[in-house]
C-alpha cells in the first residue's frame, strides 16, 4: 500500500520544496548508513519513507551554512 504525502504538508515544515527534498535525501542517507552499521530501527519501511516521516514530524533539524568569503589571490611570476 502506497502512501501519498501532499506537497502542502511538506512545505508547511520547510518552505522551499526543493530544499525539503534535499533535507529528506540527506536524512535518508544518514538512516541508511545507520542501518548498514547494524543499528536497530523500523525495518518495515524504507529509509526514504522513514526520513520523510521524521521531517514531517519536525524531528529533523537543518540550518543553512554561510559560504565563506574567498578572495582570489594571484601571485606574480617573479622569474621575469
Amino acid at each position: 500500500m502506497q502512501k501519498v504525502v501532499l506537497i502542502e504538508k511538506l512545505t508547511d515544515v520547510i518552505s522551499n520544496k526543493y530544499e525539503a527534498v534535499r533535507v529528506i535525501a540527506k536524512e535518508a542517507r544518514r538512516i541508511n548508513s545507520l542501518l548498514i552499521r547494524g543499528a536497530q530501527g523500523e525495518l518495515d519501511e524504507k529509509p526514504t519513507m522513514m526520513a520523510l516521516k521524521r521531517v514531517l514530524d519536525g524531528r529533523v533539524k537543518f540550518d543553512y551554512a554561510e559560504p565563506e568569503s574567498v578572495q582570489p589571490s594571484f601571485e606574480e611570476d617573479e622569474t621575469e
